[in-house]
């Protein structure tokens, strides 16, 4: 039922913004005149009471009829939602199901999208199979991308395990397909076909690299990474160090997860990246920063041992302290300074098998151990 009302309050902002650039009585003028858009407007702020508009229930049902009933597909939909949702009109399933259907056939890819998944998850019916099948079906050779994968993932699910060769060929082609649409997903594993051979596709590297590069381009993470390390590598593309930098910087503004990779890069020398321990402990701070306590701790656990980062255990208490000065209250907080004991338990473990204490090290141990004590 919560994606009947989100659909309902879509045609509602939408009323809303028709009504903000015209004015009512003009609306209604046209909407009595008998047009379609303006009837559904009309009627869609009335079912809502919004955009300066009385809530009349009988009176948005007779103006969106009026307007469904000139195949006016927005007002079908709207139509079916309402049945389905019994606030503006009697709760009838099979009215939902009939205007809805024909809002589909009338409208968009995208109406036939929407319905095909209403059946497939039962949002607005129980749930039909068949009829998801044949709207999916009916987006997906018009070439929505969401519904070609889709289509692909349940004729897998419905596959038996002798009929996977005389499919794969069929889903990838499929693929390929919402990969030309620009569906980053889709694209991703065509390339991952395209290099392994595997899934359908003959192995073509240059068309692989295609793929990934056109899906790195527009943002896909996977297909970033897998660049990265091309370039990294010098594998299947030159080699160019830059270019690897480049790319798992650009993955760091998206994932902070990548900051703790280009921190070990930089710690080991490896993915393109120049043995720098400085430039290792910079993103490797710069991860902390946005993590949670966990993440803190083991960031603490990491300078302490020297893990993938040049030691320093004063970092290392810093960051341990951290957790505890911004714990919030509660059992959540009993978690963090729970943690944060345990971390600097083994630090004095540490201390007491003759390792120097780092700078301040009495300082943060009384914070966190009169924190514990609370």
């Amino acid at each position: 039922m919560g994606k009947i009302k989100t659909a309902l309050c879509i045609f509602a902002a939408c009323a809303c913004a028709f009504a903000a650039d015209s004015d009512i009585a003009k609306i209604k003028e046209k909407a009595d005149a008998g047009d379609a858009q303006s009837q559904l407007a009309i009627g869609v702020l009335y079912s809502s009471g919004k955009g300066g508009v009385q809530k009349n229930p009988a009176l948005a049902l007779e103006y969106i009829k009026a307007a469904a009933e000139k195949n006016f597909a927005p007002a079908q939909t709207f139509l079916g939602c309402a049945y389905a949702e019994g606030k503006i009109v009697p709760r009838n399933m099979q009215e939902a199901i009939r205007w809805r259907e024909l809002g589909a056939q009338n409208g968009t890819i995208a109406d036939k999208w929407s319905l095909g998944n209403a059946f497939l998850y039962g949002y607005l019916v129980p749930k039909d199979q068949i009829k998801a099948v044949y709207w999916i079906t009916q987006a997906a050779d018009k070439g929505h991308p969401e519904a070609i994968l889709k289509l692909v993932e349940i004729y897998k699910n419905l596959q038996k395990p002798e009929d996977e060769k005389k499919w794969a060929r069929k889903f990838a082609e499929l693929e390929i397909e919402a990969a030309k649409k620009g569906n980053i997903e889709a694209m991703t594993s065509v390339a991952n076909q395209y290099m392994s051979g595997k899934g359908g596709l003959e192995r073509n590297r240059p068309q692989a690299i295609f793929w990934y590069k056109k899906a790195a381009d527009m943002g896909g993470k996977e297909a970033m990474e897998r660049v990265a390390q091309m370039y990294a590598k010098g594998r299947f593309l030159p080699k160019k160090p830059e270019k690897a930098q480049e790319y798992f910087e650009k993955l760091a503004a998206m994932d902070n997860a990548y900051c703790f990779k280009i921190s070990s890069f930089y710690a080991d020398g490896s993915n393109g990246f120049p043995r720098d321990d400085e430039m290792s402990t910079k993103w490797l701070e710069r991860g902390a920063q946005n993590a949670d306590d966990s993440t803190k701790l083991y960031v603490a656990w990491r300078f302490w041992k020297g893990f993938e980062t040049a030691k320093n255990p004063t970092k290392a208490i810093y960051w341990c302290s951290k957790v505890l000065e911004t714990a919030p209250k509660g059992e959540e907080a009993q978690r963090a300074i729970f943690g944060a004991f345990r971390v600097a338990e083994r630090m004095i473990s540490d201390i007491s098998n003759n390792l120097p204490p780092p700078e301040n090290f009495g300082k943060y141990y009384s914070q966190y151990s009169s924190k514990f004590a609370q």
